[in-house]
């Protein structure tokens, strides 16, 4: 029978005590992408959390943050005795890059989805002093939906990603972009060491083919899928995405092939 603490961390279902609630079980943390708030991860935790414990770690949406400091952040919010794998959304795989760098102890494997490791747009990096000065939420919709969903149509975004933005102030969002325009992790690549998983998506009008080479020639041992499907990817393609994830971890030796528990999803706010 699993000892009670074990049951309240991890909401064991009675039926399953033959299998032993192992307090070592990875945990997903997921960093969420320009928005911050984590609330677009959604669709996918629906389709996975049966089979993983997750942590989704929110951006404040009121106070602009670098880089350095969302690291600081992020570093407090991941568990410090037990097993985790770090997955980066888009604006914040630079950031998932950089702490895999550092290899903490229990990091026990990265996935990168549609994201990069430096400024996936160096044409406009003359640019960046611009930012604070971009009308973002003033855009029409057939603007913004390539800019920041990867779809022509604007009738694709899900409605929750217009939710999620709105509840951001321009003033983070200027910063997030300022900050994506200066990033370059290239040089953190070749330091990590853990199992690696990169999500692509075949129609991303975001991230370019030539950002996702960049971070597979500087993983070499990093495993690549392509899913069919626009820049917001895990909101749009949930179900392909968990599958790919979940091979991935099991084929890492991260994940039990057979797990029956009743997860818990945890988020961790950052305002």
């Amino acid at each position: 029978m699993a000892s009670p603490d074990v049951r309240e961390e991890f909401l064991v279902d009675s039926t399953t005590d033959q299998l032993g609630a192992d307090a070592r079980s990875p945990l997903l943390v997921l960093l969420p992408g320009l928005d911050g708030t984590g609330k677009l991860f959604a669709e996918f935790l629906k389709v996975i959390q049966s089979r993983v414990d997750t942590l989704v770690v929110a951006y404040p949406d009121d106070t602009p943050m670098n880089y350095d400091e969302l690291e600081t952040l992020v570093c407090a919010a991941l568990p410090a005795d037990r097993p985790f794998i770090l997955l980066g959304e888009s604006f914040s795989g630079p950031l998932a890059i950089r702490i895999a760098a550092r290899q903490p102890v229990w990091l026990v494997g990265l996935i990168l989805c549609v994201t990069f490791a430096s400024n996936p747009y160096p044409w406009a990096a003359w640019a960046r002093p611009l930012a604070a000065y971009l009308p973002l939420k003033s855009l029409p919709r057939w603007i913004r939906a390539p800019l920041m969903w990867g779809s022509s149509s604007p009738n694709r975004a899900p409605r929750q990603s217009e939710r999620a933005m709105a509840q951001v102030s321009t003033a983070v969002i200027r910063h997030r972009i300022a900050a994506l325009l200066a990033v370059d992790e290239i040089s953190s690549l070749p330091k990590i060491s853990v199992p690696a998983l990169v999500l692509c998506a075949t129609r991303d009008r975001v991230v370019s083919e030539a950002a996702t080479r960049r971070i597979m020639r500087g993983i070499a041992h990093a495993q690549r899928v392509d899913i069919g499907g626009p820049h917001l990817l895990l909101q749009t393609c949930a179900a392909p995405c968990a599958a790919a994830v979940l091979s991935f971890l099991e084929n890492a030796a991260v994940l039990k092939p057979v797990c029956y528990r009743s997860p818990r999803v945890t988020y961790a706010s950052g305002a």
